[in-house]
């Protein structure tokens, strides 16, 4: 029967949890087996099908490995988790885990999912001008087990008046069949100063679902950039709201699935006040038999006046077996606004590839030049070094095999 193996592990959390925190865990689980996965039929999950996961069954009996220590950032305060268990010998900042984060009812399954059986994870509380001098590192390892697990953990973000962080959250997989969920709330105070990068790389047997949920007030910023270039299911929901006059949000993503990936972004901006300022800006390079979405909504609601809105998106397709889809979505209910967006799909450009041989360099050498200034726009916008250049080590190890094609398979 459908979902019986998660009501069996559902238990089995459950009798570990502390008395006073099962009611409301149960709630959510209830939510979820009400609904069920998300299937095709629901706009929001047009075109991924988390249906197939009602029939597998998970242990949430997790297991440990090794840390990736080539991954651990030096100048960084650092959170590493295996398996959703926090690893305190390489976590420089155990101060800022939480075990149990309050769990609230989300808009959907998933959510509710990981409400259920939400482990601890960040909990970042900042005071009014309060700054943190380093980045912080969230690193989530899922590790191989003798079975398939399943991984869900929540995080807070909470920024006081005028208070600034940088937070970095990565996901590596390293193999086996896995089901891992990460919710993450934001919340930014008036003049808060929020950046936030998302790295996910995952294996080909995992599926993999997060959710950044932010709420800004007046006159706070949050610069966001998202990348994907993982294997296996991965659906990420980035979530803004622009709650107060003068907030400001830019979002930036690359997705570059590796071959036979599915990579699933939805972006939703809500501009609910006036004089707000947003800017999304994402690219995708999908080859060989990789497939790739991208639907990114901007709402500006009625009374939203002055809204100043931009989105575009480009993707580079590399091979005829790749496969993209690009739906920017504007809604406008206020009449005194200035909002833009823009999609486009297409092969290397034949005529700048043209140019660069007839300059005396060579198709591998012309091809490597032209992907890198694709990609260099994206990755140019992670301020912090040693992370902007492990991602670009990353990004260009997955493509090394494309230098070599003379045109796309």
């Amino acid at each position: 029967m459908a979902l019986t193996a998660y009501t069996e592990g559902f238990e089995q959390f459950a009798a570990e949890l502390p008395a006073e925190q099962r009611p409301a865990r149960r709630e959510q689980f209830g939510r979820f087996l009400a609904a069920g996965f998300p299937t095709p039929r629901i706009e929001e999950w047009h075109y991924t099908d988390l249906a197939p996961l009602s029939e597998r069954r998970y242990s949430t009996v997790v297991e440990s490995g090794t840390v990736p220590v080539a991954e651990l950032l030096a100048d960084a305060d650092r959170l590493v988790y295996i398996n959703g268990r926090l690893d305190r010998a390489h976590s420089t900042a155990a101060d800022l885990h939480a075990e149990n984060l309050a769990t609230r009812e989300g808009p959907d399954s998933v959510t509710a999912l990981n409400a259920a059986f939400a482990t601890g994870g960040l909990s970042l509380r900042l005071g009014r001008n309060e700054r943190r001098p380093q980045p912080i590192q969230v690193l989530a390892v899922g590790v191989a087990g003798a079975a398939p697990s399943m991984v869900h953990q929540r995080h807070l973000i909470e920024l006081g008046e005028n208070a600034e962080a940088t937070v970095m959250f990565q996901f590596l997989g390293q193999g086996a069949e896995r089901l891992t969920t990460h919710v993450i709330e934001t919340n930014l105070a008036p003049g808060a100063r929020l950046t936030l990068y998302r790295l996910q790389d995952e294996h080909a047997d995992a599926t993999l679902l997060t959710r950044i949920d932010a709420r800004l007030r007046r006159d706070s910023r949050l610069n966001a950039v998202v990348v994907d270039c993982g294997t296996g299911l991965v659906r990420h929901d980035f979530n803004v709201v622009l709650a107060e006059p003068g907030a400001e949000v830019e979002l930036s993503g690359l997705y570059q699935p590796a071959p036979g990936g599915h990579v699933d972004n939805q972006t939703r901006i809500i501009h609910a006040a006036p004089h707000c300022r947003s800017r999304e800006w994402f690219k995708g390079i999908i080859d060989a038999k990789a497939r790739a979405i991208f639907v990114g909504k901007v709402v500006v609601q009625p009374g939203a006046q002055k809204t100043d809105s931009e989105q575009h998106v480009a993707n580079l397709l590399l091979s005829r077996k790749a496969e993209v889809n690009a739906k920017p979505e504007l809604e406008i209910y206020a009449d005194d606004v200035k909002c833009g967006h823009g999609a486009t799909i297409g092969d290397i450009d034949g005529n700048a590839l043209f140019y660069l041989k007839s300059r005396g360099i060579d198709d591998a050498t012309a091809r490597r030049l032209l992907i890198e200034a694709f990609l260099g726009e994206i990755a140019e916008q992670v301020e912090t070094q040693a992370l902007r250049e492990g991602l670009e080590v990353r990004l260009f190890e997955k493509l090394a095999h494309l230098f070599g094609k003379k045109e796309a398979a």
